[in-house]
């Protein structure tokens, strides 16, 4: 149903709710009672868009490069800047050490957006300067190192996220031999970090804008490594090998996009700018690293106590739906969700927890094809609910649902909820409370 404001009389209840006598059976009338249950569906729940002024990328364990584009989310391209770790590496005098290749190691995370079947492109820089952190120790998505305009390696693969098989491309020869001979040389560059940061201060990963995916990758000893080859010409050839590992902690990603052509266009960063639905064609948003997640408001949730002298909130379930056609092959939809209490100023404050108060709500994603509205995500509302009944300004508590920390953090994935006047992906909040009336 479409959300009402709250105006009930006795005769309503008779016409348009499910309401009942605990005593009565089914199908019978009202009894002569003090106490009824009720459930309706008609609390009106309003959704609006909000956007982050900036998300903290760094020191992450999973990176994001690449493009993407549509028509809902915009133009979306996803950058990668981290320090390198020095490397050691012993040579015996009067042996003959010959330099075979250098390559690069990247483990995909699973997480991606766009089209995998998709040529994708990454150009290696060299950065200008060092990656260094704020005051508070973070780099953000909207934070920004410049690099030299001259191509380090470039890379070309198709990627198979879900496979999470490793890729292993190689680079150019002349940076590898100019690597190899600093080891070889034994020289200065490698006798600290501090050395080798003045040397190689770090290296940008940047997509091209005519690519069609943004895929994530592990950030580990063993992915976005350089891996360098080499050979010991002794009485038999031993092959060797020497690693460069990204820094886990001087690292951030990048995210700049473009949604002046989408339905956001007029969404502004900072908590007190938020979208309304019925501004987006009745849809609210959340996506990770960009920094937008959902609000949720019950305006009208105090005139549940104007149905008698007291009103207790048994339970509440809300059912949030992705509208159909934005999720799919090129949207995955996160399999959890975190949901937030926030105050009047959209300031984030505490997990919500079931009705028991032991576990965080998690969103209980639901998908079945082959059901209209068979696809939800289901938060138990009941303990907010019953704490917010009779609060107002300050007091009231609105709440906010964002993916979880570490997806929000570092991944791209997003949903587009339907609000109650949505033409097919319409929510829906079921609320059974208990009405006392003096007699």
């Amino acid at each position: 149903m479409k959300p009402k404001i709250w105006i009930f009389s006795y005769l309503c209840f008779l016409l348009i709710t499910s309401c009942r006598d605990e005593a009565s059976s089914a199908g019978g009338k009202w009894l002569d009672s003090s106490l009824r249950t009720v459930q309706t569906d008609t609390c009106t729940v309003l959704l609006s868009t909000i956007l982050a002024d900036s998300v903290a990328t760094s020191g992450d364990t999973i990176c994001q490069v690449g493009h993407y584009s549509s028509s809902l989310w915009g133009n979306v391209q996803a950058s990668f800047s981290a320090e390198y770790n020095v490397t050691s590496a012993s040579f015996t005098d009067g042996i003959t050490y010959r330099f075979d290749s250098i390559t690069i190691q990247l483990k995909p995370s699973g997480d991606y957006v766009g089209d995998t079947l998709a040529t994708q492109h990454i150009y290696m820089h060299r950065l200008k300067k060092y990656v260094s952190l704020d005051k508070n120790g973070y780099l953000y998505n909207t934070s920004s190192i410049p690099y030299e305009p001259e191509v380090l390696a470039s890379l070309e693969f198709k990627n198979k996220p879900n496979l999470k098989k490793t890729l292993e491309l190689r680079l150019p020869d002349e940076f590898g031999e100019e690597l190899f001979n600093l080891m070889r040389n034994n020289s200065r560059v490698l006798y600290s970090q501090d050395n080798f940061r003045d040397y190689l201060k770090g290296i940008a990963f940047v997509s091209d804008t005519n690519d069609a995916c943004v895929n994530g990758f592990s950030i580990s000893e063993s992915s976005l490594c350089i891996n360098l080859y080499y050979s010991k010409m002794a009485e038999s050839v031993v092959n060797m090998s020497t690693t460069f590992t990204p820094s886990t902690t001087l690292n951030f990603n990048k995210v700049v996009y473009d949604r002046s052509n989408t339905l956001l266009a007029a969404l502004k960063p900072g908590s007190a700018y938020g979208l309304p639905s019925k501004e987006t064609n009745n849809q609210a948003f959340l996506q990770g690293m960009t920094g937008m997640y959902t609000k949720i408001e019950f305006p009208h949730l105090n005139n549940l106590q104007l149905q008698g002298t007291i009103v207790t909130i048994e339970s509440a379930m809300l059912y949030l739906y992705p509208v159909q056609g934005t999720y799919g092959s090129t949207m995955v939809l996160p399999s959890t969700l975190t949901m937030y209490t926030a105050n009047e100023n959209n300031v984030m404050q505490d997990a919500v927890t079931d009705s028991y108060g032991t576990s965080v709500q998690d969103g209980s994603l639901a998908t079945d094809d082959r059901v209209l509205k068979g696809t939800y995500y289901s938060f138990d509302l009941t303990s907010y609910m019953q704490s917010n009944l009779g609060t107002s300004g300050s007091s009231r508590k609105n709440l906010m649902i964002m993916l979880p920390n570490s997806a929000f953090l570092s991944t791209l994935n997003g949903v587009t909820f339907g609000d109650a006047n949505h033409q097919t992906s319409n929510l829906k909040l079921l609320v059974l409370y208990k009405i006392y009336t003096e007699q």
